[in-house]
């Protein structure tokens, strides 16, 4: 039975939010019956009321079920059901890579560049940490040249053979491009001569 003190002839002396309760008499606490602190005494809402989080927690913030849920991540959290967004999947993170992973977010050092790795060559990659055989080097590929490059796999046009360029001589080298002075002429060779060559 409610004190009589608060009471008049009419109900409730002090009634401000009219709901038959006397003010002195109300219960603060939380009032929604969906809430996960729902006071089944409260007869004013107090703002208190709290519903649960996706980990069951009252109130909670998530944080006691939030991880890593990618299984594929190296910080992989079997237990988490909320993905926090703190993945760390190492792999590689070079776009340009032969191995790259879309996914990575963590450079493990692992990117396969190809190209040309011979610093000597027209076409080098200082990127390229595999070479594919592409490697292009200019040069004279002629092993009867005085110039020969051993290592060129494109001519450039740049071989010197010597030897004797004169078609009449003996000894006429028709590769030859650089006249060493060496042709031997034949015919005669006796100034008197009406067949001095």
């Amino acid at each position: 039975m409610f004190p009589q003190e608060f009471y008049d002839c009419d109900g409730c002396i002090n009634d401000a939010d009219g709901d038959g309760v006397c003010d002195e008499l109300e219960v603060l606490g939380c009032t929604d019956n969906a809430a996960c602190n729902f006071d089944i005494n409260a007869t004013e809402d107090d703002g208190s009321c709290l519903n649960l989080d996706a980990c069951g927690v009252c109130g909670g913030d998530n944080s006691t079920c939030s991880g890593c849920t990618n299984p594929d991540a190296d910080n992989y959290d079997a237990t988490a059901i909320i993905d926090d967004g703190s993945c760390i999947i190492s792999g590689c993170t070079n776009p340009a890579a032969d191995n790259y992973n879309p996914e990575a977010n963590n450079d493990d050092g692992s990117c396969i560049i190809s190209g040309c790795t011979n610093p000597a060559a027209d076409n080098y990659d200082p990127a390229a940490n595999n070479d594919d055989g592409s490697c292009i080097i200019s040069g004279c590929t002629n092993p009867a040249a005085d110039n020969y490059d051993p290592a060129a796999n494109n001519d450039d046009g740049s071989c010197i053979i010597s030897g004797c360029t004169n078609p009449n001589a003996e000894n006429y080298n028709p590769e030859a491009n650089n006249d060493d002075g060496s042709c031997v002429a034949t015919g005669c060779t006796y100034p008197g001569a009406d067949n001095y060559d």
